[in-house]
């Protein structure tokens, strides 16, 4: 028998490079125009959901910032869960009446790259810094209040300026309301090289402090995949509809601490100080720490006593590690009850206090030579 003649095989015809990229390249547009089709359809007939709304879980920091009254100046922020909204123009919140720039801080002018020859003072901290309630006004007169009523970093600046004429002078207010010590080094770690300050003033303390169901150091990671995760929250109504719907499944909510804890211990407290000291330090740039202001020991006996320690103990780091530090006695319990002019409530100060603290860190500046080549004036509490 002759062999079976097997059919020849058809040569195998090699996909040209340039034909696999035109199907890898279809196969990628259909994906995302997928995923477009569904975040449109989703903005179109799904209500919005809030990214300020998702990012912050715990029940102190929802009472802080997302009731309606409070998140008018608020949205959410994928670094620090909050941060001011930008292009305000006087929008009154809590009976503080607040501007902010296109770049999220509260001043009237953009904060770009530092130019040439502009001297830059940054004021990092919480709602103290803030300058809350400085100056008060009323709602329903949105416009009629005091502007010579300042916050102190906004007194720095116009006193500084007017003792210096033709020098640029910039003193920014990188400070939101709620902040603590690990928010606002992990901002500046984020802006240090952006900001190119020559002078820091930093100074947190109550938020710190405050009783939470978890540490900040649980509630606000600031690694890059949880950072991404929130991200895509804060830019995808889809993906935030999505996150919701899978929160809202959860069989079990994530269950508080035992026992409610300072949102930063006091030791963490003291690293992310030194932390940030240490980080201008490296960029040649000095620092002052100012004691948190706290107005007596009998409103709150317990957060008053917690006050007390960590003063006592960023006191005790700033001497050792050579820090200028500032605290005033009439911002302590110590001068209470005589020190009540200075404050709007227990723990901020008022305009009058606001002004005290300007006039004594301009002293402090003069004092460790800080501001080199400027005038310093004096100012009268």
């Amino acid at each position: 028998m002759q062999p079976t003649d097997l059919p020849e095989k058809s040569p195998v015809r090699k996909v040209s490079r340039r034909r696999r990229f035109v199907f890898s390249s279809l196969i990628y547009l259909s994906f995302v125009l997928l995923l477009a089709t569904v975040e449109i359809v989703t903005r179109f007939t799904l209500p919005p959901v809030s990214s300020l709304d998702l990012f912050v879980n715990t029940t102190q920091q929802k009472a802080q910032l997302t009731t309606a009254q409070q998140s008018t100046i608020f949205e959410g922020d994928p670094w620090l869960l909050w941060r001011l909204k930008p292009n305000l123009r006087e929008t009154v919140w809590d009976f503080t009446v607040v501007s902010t720039n296109a770049e999220h801080y509260r001043s009237n002018y953009p904060v770009g790259k530092k130019t040439p020859g502009v001297f830059r003072i940054v004021c990092v901290g919480d709602s103290v810094t803030f300058g809350y309630r400085v100056p008060p006004v009323w709602p329903e007169r949105p416009h009629d209040y005091d502007r010579g009523w300042l916050p102190y970093p906004m007194l720095l600046e116009n006193q500084l300026r007017e003792a210096n004429p033709g020098r640029k002078i910039e003193v920014i207010t990188m400070a939101v309301p709620g902040y603590t010590s690990h928010q606002g080094l992990a901002w500046l770690r984020r802006e240090i090289d952006h900001l190119q300050p020559d002078l820091l003033t930093t100074s947190f303390g109550w938020n710190d402090v405050s009783f939470s169901d978890a540490p900040d150091r649980e509630t606000i990671r600031t690694n890059w995949y949880v950072a991404m995760t929130r991200w895509l929250i804060d830019h995808s109504q889809a993906f935030a509809h999505v996150t919701k719907w899978l929160r809202a499944r959860e069989s079990k909510p994530t269950a508080p601490v035992s026992t409610p804890q300072p949102r930063v211990s006091e030791q963490e407290y003291l690293n992310n100080m030194l932390a940030i000291t240490q980080l201008a330090a490296e960029r040649n740039v000095k620092s002052v720490i100012v004691a948190a202001p706290y107005r007596d020991q009998v409103t709150n006996p317990p957060e008053a006593q917690l006050m007390n320690r960590y003063r006592e103990s960023v006191r005790t780091l700033a001497q050792r590690n050579q820090i200028p530090f500032m605290e005033l006695l009439e911002l302590t319990p110590a001068a209470y009850p005589s020190n009540e002019g200075w404050f709007g409530e227990l723990i901020h100060p008022n305009h009058l206090g606001h002004r005290l603290m300007a006039s004594e860190l301009l002293k402090l500046y003069e004092r460790h030579k800080l501001l080199p080549g400027l005038n310093v004036p004096s100012l009268v509490p």
